[in-house]
């Protein structure tokens, strides 16, 4: 096994993602676990319209993730076909309204914890794994999405975690 980390200017945009799936294809008898971050610039907004979320600024905030809700879907646009397209199409609405829903429950409450910052800032790269799968399977790559959160157990400092090797260590085994 390889454990191959792709940053997010290597999954900006659909062509990087291209040459991120052609990464891959040659190492793919190295049984290859690719992690991928956010797409470049989406933690930055995700970010920002958490501050405005906790300023009251409603609009600002669900401005922001409509641009990024459209950047992604551009992407996945660019990459699938029509079939694939749907069903990511789906799922990353779903993850785009629960952000949003998060957001005006900010405002409602006016205020933000560095609870709900790490929350926010873990859209980007919910998003990215989805799309990046979709778009290595779509390339005939054996990809299974895995969802960080059931695998890396971090202790509770918010912002700031430091991760649980051990229990980590194990649910990684465990699911890979």
């Amino acid at each position: 096994m390889i454990v191959m980390k792709f940053g997010g200017t290597s999954v900006e945009d659909a062509a990087a993602i291209e040459r991120a799936a052609a990464i891959v294809r040659d190492r793919v008898l190295q049984a290859p676990v690719v992690v991928v971050s956010a797409m470049a610039r989406v933690t930055d907004h995700l970010l920002a319209m958490g501050r405005a979320a906790g300023l009251g600024d409603r609009d600002k905030a669900l401005e922001l993730s409509r641009s990024i809700r459209e950047r992604h879907f551009a992407t996945a646009s660019d990459l699938l076909g029509a079939g694939t397209f749907t069903k990511l199409h789906s799922e990353l609405e779903a993850d785009f309204d629960a952000l949003d829903e998060l957001l005006r429950g900010i405002v409602a409450v006016g205020e933000i914890t560095p609870r709900t910052y790490d929350n926010i800032a873990s859209f980007g790269e919910r998003l990215s794994s989805r799309l990046v799968t979709e778009a290595f399977s779509a390339r005939g790559l054996n990809a299974t999405h895995v969802d960080s959160r059931e695998c890396i157990v971090t202790d509770a400092t918010h912002t700031k975690a430091v991760p649980d090797f051990d229990v980590t260590n194990e649910r990684l085994a465990a699911r890979l």
